[in-house]
């Protein structure tokens, strides 16, 4: 992505977000061997398992993104106003209620997915890794494709729902974080 292909504010402030969620799950699986990235959690499920639902995921909202925004340029929607982005935003939090991010969270900067870091040093744990990060980028340029008047205009329909651009990637953000402390987050 070169340096005329940016994301419209308003979807920036949400991809950062995702960003930084897809940075905090890369550190805090770089210390995972084989065995214990391989391994059943209590809950059931193994880090593999957990990171693969979120890469399947966002390999999904990828992959639909373009389809989903061709139908709906299709459609004479009005301009959303901010408030109905607030109440998308506000019914994909009540749908996942997960925890808060851990604090140290808010302190990761990262601006866009190239500038993602993987430090596992496990080759199986690193190449899930890449495998997200590359899904990122794709995504990342597919939203810098998206002009602001679209970010406003446009929905993305799917299975949870039709929801505004900005929500969409909320939802994505809001999924994999529900994932993530449902089968990764330490149970003390």
């Amino acid at each position: 992505m070169n340096e005329t292909d940016m994301i419209t504010e308003i979807l920036e402030i949400f991809w950062k977000e995702k960003l930084r969620f897809a940075q905090y799950c890369f550190d805090e699986l770089a210390s995972l061997d084989s065995k214990s990235f391989l391994e059943k959690r209590p809950k059931g499920k193994s880090p593999q398992w957990t990171l693969q639902q979120m890469v399947s995921n966002d390999r999904t909202f990828s992959f639909y993104l373009p389809i989903s925004l061709k139908i709906s340029g299709f459609f004479f929607f009005t301009t959303f106003k901010d408030q109905d982005i607030e109440k998308d935003l506000e019914a994909i939090r009540d749908r996942y209620t997960p925890p808060a991010f851990p604090a140290h969270f808010w302190e990761i900067q990262i601006a866009k997915a190239e500038d993602l870091r993987i430090n596992a040093k496990d080759p199986l744990v690193k190449e899930h890794c890449e495998l997200w990060k590359e899904i990122l980028v794709r995504l990342e340029v597919k939203l810098s494709e998206i002009s602001e008047r679209d970010a406003y205009r446009k929905r993305y329909t799917s299975l949870t729902g039709i929801h505004t651009i900005s929500g969409a990637i909320n939802n994505s953000t809001e999924f994999c974080h529900y994932l993530w402390n449902l089968y990764m987050a330490d149970p003390t």
